[in-house]
């Protein structure tokens, strides 16, 4: 694939840029079935043996290919430059993006301070250049930021909305991931000088008219909102009942303000692989776009024209439907899917020459890296070994359980993988605990020289507060341990243990019945049942002895693919318990004979 995208670039692609003539290549590229992948390959069909020498020499020059090449605006000369230097894949910067003839409205002021930089600039251009044409469906066309981190999307879409915002059109729809980036909206606003442009989040909003009084008759501004807050429904009823009612009523039918889908690819999905439906999410945003039809819309994401099947809900792109070489979706999927990754670089360099994506990130040249050295300190080291002998008494209870209860051996197996990968999760957050105090001083070094720190983790522990959370109320009363969370949630998932329906029932116990007991351990129908129990002890201990260091001694390589295994399976062999007669052994094992099990010899007793 890369001789191929390079001979692209550097012969086809440039001589089309010219010429114009790369539309019609591109779509016969993806239409025309008979042509095959050969056909891209820059080796022309002549003996091999002929073409040896020549072929080392062409891959030799293909190795030294650039990946990136560096970036500037090559049609817009307005702004200063961007702080750091950018960059751009060769593929893409082989394309030249078309003629820019939209005039910005923005203040000088803005240009001049640098407020919006360059790059951004020429972003906000292209976008508003990309919204003055429609497709052939009548609908808005819409534009895509691809650009990466660090190169400022928050603020391109900041200037994006206030470029309208100028214009007359002062309601805007802003969709993000979280509610807390609202305040990194309403940040981006302020530093380019659009501190009058309220932000407003629709999760704060009672369901009803946005615009009436009980809402803070709001009737322009930006409506920040995540993408689960757009599929909210309302439980009591009534005309806007649904956040997506409330919308489309705020924004009326001729809405032709801006809507900004930032971090897109939340919205995947809408057409997945397989039986499965699609999200909620991404038919919500669909229909958004098809309710709103002149609306000026704007796609965000740094993984937006990576995977194809993810921009389902682009349909504002133009790349199919009415006009197009593809009737739907599905058949532009099909075509690019089967001619592989190369396919999708070309849509992604067609969609730039035809000025309706853009995609930049921050440059790697000059970065430098050095590995810290953390010392451990002598309370952390005493820690350590604490929670060391605390997994070694750990994996000796669970073998006890499980040779106690006689779990069968797929059971034990789904227990030690879930056993081990908990294991190596919990020393994983011990680890990441040591770096902390060296991490904090670092950062306050190099804050105080007027750096800017970035902490990358790799785990937040987010999930483990989420849940103290909603245990706590919403209020946390003391510090979140994950690693303490990770052992707390092997015992009470995994730990070896009977099925408490069927031991009930055979205990004769009322599931129903209020107790203060949350297992049967000491109810006293368990203790007289303790005499039969001592009678097949003997028996028990000799089974355990032919057992007896056949779980201790599982490699951390059979762990390893045992974690793999999903949760579902101890739970199905002891859902399958249920729907016996009386008499079956929940905890047989079927290798064994009949002689050592529990059950029978209680029936021969019975019977004696």
């Amino acid at each position: 694939i890369v001789p191929m995208l390079f001979h692209l670039s550097t012969d086809d692609l440039n001589n089309g840029v010219k010429k114009e003539p790369l539309s019609k290549e591109v779509t016969r590229i993806w239409v025309n079935e008979d042509i095959k992948m050969r056909s891209f390959s820059p080796t022309p069909k002549v003996p091999p043996k002929e073409e040896e020498e020549p072929e080392e020499e062409e891959d030799e020059e293909l190795g030294h290919a650039d990946t990136y090449a560096e970036y500037m605006p090559m049609k817009l000369k307005v702004g200063l430059r961007h702080p750091d230097p950018v960059v751009e894949t060769s593929s893409l910067s082989s394309v030249t993006p078309p003629d820019v003839w939209y005039r910005l409205t923005v203040q000088e002021e803005i240009i001049d301070s640098g407020w919006l930089s360059a790059l951004q600039l020429e972003a906000i251009t292209y976008a508003a250049q990309q919204h003055e044409t429609f497709l052939n469906n009548g609908d808005r066309a819409a534009f895509l930021i691809g650009d990466g981190a660090g190169v400022g999307k928050g603020r391109t879409i900041a200037g994006i909305i206030f470029e309208n915002y100028l214009l007359g059109r002062k309601r805007s729809l802003w969709f993000s991931v979280s509610n807390d980036l609202k305040y990194d909206a309403e940040r981006d606003l302020r530093d380019i000088g659009a501190k009058n442009i309220q932000v407003h989040p629709l999760n704060k909003f009672k369901y009803g008219k946005i615009s009436s009084k009980q809402n803070g008759s709001v009737k322009k501004g930006v409506i920040f909102a995540t993408y689960s807050s757009l599929i909210g429904e309302s439980q009591s009823g009534g005309k806007y009942k649904t956040r997506l009612k409330q919308l489309l009523h705020w924004c009326g039918e001729d809405f032709d303000g801006v809507i900004v889908f930032d971090e897109c690819h939340k919205a995947k999905n809408l057409s997945p692989v397989g039986s499965s439906k699609p999200t909620k999410t991404g038919l919500a945003v669909l229909e958004l776009q098809n309710k709103l039809p002149k609306a000026r819309v704007v796609y965000a994401s740094a993984t937006g024209a990576s995977e194809p099947r993810n921009m389902a809900y682009m349909n504002r792109l133009g790349i199919w439907g009415e006009g197009t070489p593809f009737k739907e979706f599905n058949d532009f999927i099909q075509a690019v899917e089967r001619r592989g990754v190369g396919a999708m670089e070309i849509v992604a360099m067609d969609m730039k020459l035809r000025g309706m994506y853009i995609a930049r990130q921050l440059s790697f040249s000059g970065v430098t890296f050095k590995i810290e050295e953390v010392p451990l300190s002598h309370d952390y080291i005493k820690m350590y070994n604490k929670a060391v002998r605390l997994w070694v008494e750990a994996r000796e209870k669970f073998q006890m359980a499980a040779e106690l209860i006689d779990a069968e051996q797929r059971m034990k197996k789904s227990m030690w993988g879930q056993f081990w990968s908990a294991h190596q999760r919990f020393f994983k957050y011990l680890c990441i605990a040591s770096k902390v105090r060296r991490i904090v001083q670092l950062a306050r070094e190099e804050i105080k020289n007027g750096k800017c720190v970035v902490i990358g983790l790799q785990s937040t522990g987010e999930a483990r507060t989420l849940e103290a959370l909603e245990e706590g109320g919403g209020e946390l009363n003391d510090f979140v341990s994950t690693a303490k969370g990770v052992l707390q949630s092997l015992v009470e998932k995994h730990f070896p243990a009977p099925d408490r329906k069927k031991l009930y029932s055979l205990l004769g116990i009322d599931m129903n019945m209020p107790s203060n007991h949350d297992s049967p351990v000491d109810s006293p129908s368990r203790q007289n049942k303790g005499k039969k129990r001592k009678a097949n002890e003997d028996k028990r201990e000799a089974k355990k002895a032919r057992k007896s260091k056949g779980l201790a001694g599982s490699s951390s390589s059979e762990s390893e693919s045992a974690a793999s295994e999903s949760e579902e399976s101890d739970e199905e062999s002891f859902h399958s318990v249920s729907s016996g007669d009386d008499d079956f052994n929940p905890f047989r094992d079927e290798s064994s004979d009949g002689e050592d099990d529990p059950w029978l010899v209680r029936k021969d007793r019975k019977k004696d």
